[in-house]
């Protein structure tokens, strides 16, 4: 019988997968998916796997029917979940009674897998658990972690990141070359937030909207670069006509409330909207390269309206025992 991981397609994705194949100890098939479309990833599973464990992958309430439906079809295999990004209570409930759930805080997936899973003397272990807290904080502190993003923007990379890291090789030729790729980046993100202005929020918040649409630049590298050089509270990222970030600044701001609101999820510190733009705004988008939908100017103007009192409107709670 073989084993599976699904994961999500982000850098602490990977190192949570990595763990995972080094907690499995065989060679599993990774999967690479999101919130949104875990339900389908899971309708593609066979039955038949011993092992099934799924990474840094929340759970949208709207998507809970379709997903427990799945856990149930694929209950003659272990289903192992750890994620530590927030959860609606009542789905906390359901999922957990049928697989074993771990949902707790944690600056990455990776560490609350490690931390779970994990050998307190595995020194490799540590290593890329500490690259998904680096990453998924937008810390970006360890030599390393720019490339690895960079990678990890496409499957190859993740593929490849997986394998290498769950070996312990976390040096190679790969990762020189994305280094080198990186550097252009950097340049590019330097030139991107040289030309920005600081606004300020109903509440007196600094932050900065930047526009990665046809840019080299990472947009969490930009975000964190543009909070240290404006002296902002968060940033607000547009990567498509459908995807919009927001990152934490120098100060605590929660603008999970507004990810929520626009069909996304994520952290208080980092998290994202999914807009749902119309076919002609789709077509427009992908000739203009630059356009603003109606949603994406509501979304930045719901931002620029951010008040203090910030706290998710839904029941939102990050899973322990007691819940379940």
């Amino acid at each position: 019988m073989s084993d599976l991981i699904i994961t999500h397609v982000d850098l602490d994705g990977v190192c949570s997968a990595a763990l995972a194949k080094r907690y499995l100890s065989t060679d599993p098939y990774v999967v690479f998916t999101g919130p949104k479309s875990l339900a389908r990833s899971l309708e593609k599973v066979r039955e038949g796997h011993e092992r099934i464990i799924i990474t840094d992958v929340g759970l949208n309430h709207d998507q809970a029917d379709a997903v427990e439906a799945q856990l149930k079809r694929l209950s003659g295999s272990k289903v192992i979940w750890v994620d530590h990004h927030e959860w609606e209570k009542e789905d906390l409930n359901r999922m957990g009674s049928l697989c074993e759930l771990t949902v707790e805080p944690s600056p990455s997936a990776a560490s609350l897998f490690f931390k779970k899973y994990g050998d307190p003397q595995d020194e490799t272990g540590a290593a890329v658990a500490a690259i998904g807290d680096d990453a998924d904080t937008n810390t970006n502190a360890l030599p390393n972690t720019l490339a690895y993003k960079h990678g990890s923007w496409d499957i190859r990379g993740r593929i490849y990141l997986v394998d290498a890291l769950a070996r312990g090789e976390l040096e190679g030729e790969q990762v020189k070359i994305w280094k080198q790729e990186v550097d252009q980046e950097i340049q590019d993100a330097e030139r991107l937030v040289s030309g920005l202005k600081p606004l300020v929020s109903a509440s007196g918040k600094r932050y900065a909207v930047l526009d990665m649409r046809g840019r080299k630049a990472s947009g969490t590298y930009a975000a964190k670069l543009a909070a240290q050089r404006l002296d902002l509270d968060f940033a607000v990222v547009i990567y498509s006509c459908s995807s919009v970030s927001f990152y934490r600044g120098l100060r605590d701001t929660n603008l999970l409330p507004l990810a929520l609101k626009h069909n996304g999820g994520g952290h208080t510190y980092a998290c994202g909207a999914n807009p749902r733009p119309g076919l002609l705004d789709r077509i427009a988008c992908f000739l203009m390269k630059h356009r603003m939908t109606g949603e994406l100017n509501q979304i930045v103007k719901e931002a620029g309206e951010l008040r203090q009192d910030t706290s998710p409107r839904r029941d939102l709670r990050h899973g322990r025992q007691p819940f379940r």
